[in-house]
């Protein structure tokens, strides 16, 4: 701790102005016993030996002096070559942050071995080794000699110090982690790499070896484990986790935190084995709530007792804070990236759908024929097609499934399907639709239905026959006069035992049928007036005369100044049927 938080230019400029007032030679170790900086001899024999005590043993024995009252109270004499140094460890907060000591001194006598070491080191006379040895001030062993009250000032200050760099890059790691939590609002990471770096982070600043957070799941009530830092694989395994079976979860997410001082002994941890087995002891538990809405907890362990501060209790508080907010900003962004690519997809089935409306219809001599598609959504429930029978007719098919988007879509490409498949086998259109019905009623829920029109023109282009299953009549355009033919049976997927029947319509060249769904005359403004079927009669007049997309088109474009900008609810379908000679 001592190397990792103080500067040791400063430190050695610290221990050296010391020294020169007390005329001591002070040194600072990490609490390995590592030597971190050291002041300059201040006795001869040193100097000249060049020596310092290089490293505190890791056996060293404390001694209790008297008076204990100025911590710390223990203190150890260590002699180096005959030279005693005073050491005294220096704690933070109760943790060992590293040692100080204080020398140099004598003993009573300089042992033989280590006078001849002297000798042949200094390369000098045993009368010089002597009288240098005599130099040294003598070691005393007593709690009010001024070496032992020195090296505890020193250790006092030294752990002020460390406190105090401590505190400063605690705070920087505070602020840090709860901006890259603000960060996070700001990203567009996923929602587990925000999990991650959440768990990670708190950790990391609340100096705890594990960290885990839960997330409520709505549907069942459980709290889900969502992100770990450290935590085994046994650990995670220990079974499913409910507020309603935890105190300490329904407190936590009622907005207090909750301090667990021994989990293995607590009663209110539901599983004590599985924390004993994984090392957790002490930890705290806080909710992650976001504008009143409880999303989850997030816990932090030590493998060892530990109180928490006030402080650290408020930190962790505050990093819930911004996680709750965080985790709620990735859930939303990701709720866009899915919208997103739902409505990418949809565009893409609209495109499809809408290419499908689109296809070239068969030729035919006497016959022109257009079609025209406009969903109210991405997708629509409308759709219609040509096909030739397998009498040789062409057939126009309109429909229009009940509901809108994708299930409509669904089901209205379904029908296409086998109509087509139909159409080859057959030109008995009443036995396509009731095959149909029969087929859509078995493969389809009792909500699910649809209304249908097949138009099939006889060759010469002098009959249109029609089949009708609960649809809009066709609208028959003759010398300015519009003939609405008659309704049909009932609608298709409501009873598997109905049988359809045809009607047929004579035709003259020039004569325009149209068939259409019911957005064309259920199109409201904005006084809810609906377009109705008056106003598209009248509008089939005014154009019927143009060349036939066109003429769908301007009706289509009255149907529109009509409804203005009033939000449509239904999909419109136009089909167009001209005889020419």
């Amino acid at each position: 701790m001592l190397r990792a938080l103080l500067d040791i230019a400063w430190l050695e400029d610290f221990l050296a102005g010391a020294a020169r007032g007390r005329g001591l030679r002070f040194a600072a170790y990490d609490r390995h016993g590592v030597l971190v900086a050291a002041g300059d001899p201040v006795v001869e024999l040193t100097a000249l030996a060049e020596q310092a005590l290089a490293r505190v043993p890791a056996d060293i024995r404390f001694q209790r002096l008297a008076p204990a009252d100025e911590p710390p109270a223990e203190v150890a004499f260590i002699a180096d070559q005959g030279i005693y140094h005073v050491v005294a460890p220096v704690y933070v907060d109760e943790q060992l942050a590293g040692f100080v000591a204080v020398g140099e001194f004598r003993g009573e006598d300089l042992a033989p071995e280590q006078k001849l070491a002297y000798l042949e080191k200094l390369q000098t006379n045993p009368a010089e080794v002597e009288r240098l040895w005599r130099e040294l001030p003598l070691l005393e062993r007593r709690g009010d000699w001024h070496a032992v009250r020195t090296v505890r000032w020193l250790a006092r200050m030294l752990g002020a110090w460390v406190r105090r760099e401590q505190q400063v890059v605690t705070s920087s790691d505070e602020l840090s982690v709860v901006g890259d939590m603000a960060e996070l609002l700001h990203g567009d990471e996923d929602l587990q790499t925000v999990l991650n770096r959440v768990v990670s982070e708190t950790a990391r600043v609340m100096k705890c070896r594990f960290c885990s957070l839960r997330l409520l799941d709505a549907q069942t009530g459980e709290l889900r484990m969502a992100a770990t830092h450290n935590l085994p694989p046994a650990y995670l395994d220990k079974g499913s986790v409910y507020p309603g079976d935890n105190p300490i979860d329904q407190e936590a997410l009622a907005g207090k935190i909750i301090y667990v001082e021994d989990a293995a002994a607590d009663p209110r941890v539901r599983f004590p084995d599985a924390a004993r087995r994984a090392g957790i002891v002490s930890g705290l538990t806080v909710g992650l709530i976001y504008r009143g809405q409880a999303l989850g907890v997030i816990r932090v362990y030590t493998d060892r007792k530990q109180r928490f501060r006030t402080a650290q209790r408020k930190l962790l508080r505050a990093i819930a804070y911004q996680a709750a907010t965080a985790i709620a900003h990735a859930r939303l962004f990701e709720e866009r990236l899915q919208s997103a690519r739902t409505q990418r997809q949809l565009e893409l089935a609209g495109d499809l759908q809408t290419r499908l409306m689109r296809t070239t219809p068969p030729m035919k001599p006497h016959i022109r024929v257009a079609s025209l598609f406009q969903p109210s959504q991405e997708v629509g429930g409308d759709f219609c097609d040509f096909v030739l029978l397998a009498d040789g007719r062409l057939a126009a098919i309109v429909a229009d499934v009940v509901g809108k988007g994708i299930k409509a879509s669904l089901l209205a490409t379904y029908l296409r399907g086998a109509l087509r498949a139909a159409a080859d086998h057959t030109g008995n259109i009443a036995e396509m639709v009731t095959r149909l019905n029969r087929q859509f009623c078995h493969d389809t829920l009792p909500a699910e239905f649809v209304t249908l029109l097949i138009a099939a023109i006889r060759e010469d282009g002098r009959e249109l026959e029609y089949c009708n299953a609960g649809h809009e009549p066709i609208l028959r355009l003759r010398a300015g006069e519009v003939t609405v033919t008659k309704h049909g049976g009932l609608v298709l997927g409501v009873n598997p035992e109905e049988r359809y029947a045809t009607s047929t319509v004579d035709l003259q060249p020039d004569d325009v049928c149209l068939l259409y769904t019911d957005g064309a005359i259920e199109a409201f403004n904005f006084e809810s007036e609906s377009y109705g079927r008056r106003r598209l009669t009248d509008s089939l007049r005014r154009h019927g005369g143009l060349e036939i997309s066109t003429a769908l088109r301007s009706v289509q474009w009255d149907i529109r100044r009509f409804a203005g900008l009033a939000e449509q609810g239904d999909d419109l379908t136009l089909v167009g049927i001209r005889v020419v000679d």
